[in-house]
């Protein structure tokens, strides 16, 4: 009897070990890494936009500029601006986690040195933005993003 019990003690704790261990909650640091990797694959200094496709599941969509994109779409969207320099700085994030989800919202300044026809321009945004991001086979995704302009300059470059 006493074998049977230790071996159930044994069973139980292995049990609880592997759950618990599959069921640590997102964390907040986790999020924000997320978001600065978004951003970084995003980068004029990444050729590779597709490793964008990494980061978010199958079914996810921003809402940007007023109208919603896929993934496809907003690569599309963003390659038809010829950027020579960019900067993104995050702020003021506020997040929401769970055992396998995240839904944060946060401020997004961005700077862009863009080169046109008629020459550079600087174009300056401020946004209000939010995402939802799911764990996805272990992996950290985003599901949704909403992003909308709160501000907006275009200035010539001198």
């Amino acid at each position: 009897m006493y074998r049977i019990m230790r071996y159930f003690v044994v069973l139980i704790f292995i049990l609880f070990s592997c759950v618990s261990s599959s069921q640590n909650p997102v964390t907040e640091e986790e999020v924000k890494n997320k978001f600065y990797e978004f951003f970084d694959v995003l980068s004029v200094e990444n050729p590779d936009k597709d490793k964008l496709y990494d980061l978010v599941t199958d079914d996810y969509f921003i809402f940007e500029n007023q109208k919603k994109y896929t993934m496809k779409e907003f690569i599309d969207f963003v390659n038809t601006f010829q950027i020579v320099e960019n900067n993104w700085e995050l702020s003021n994030f506020k997040i929401d986690t769970d055992q396998n989800s995240a839904h944060a919202s946060l401020r997004n300044v961005g700077k862009f040195l863009v080169e046109t026809d008629s020459g550079n321009i600087i174009m300056d945004f401020d946004w209000l933005e939010s995402a939802y991001l799911v764990r996805e086979d272990g992996e950290l995704k985003f599901a949704f993003y909403f992003s909308d302009a709160v501000s907006e300059s275009v200035t010539k470059a001198e």
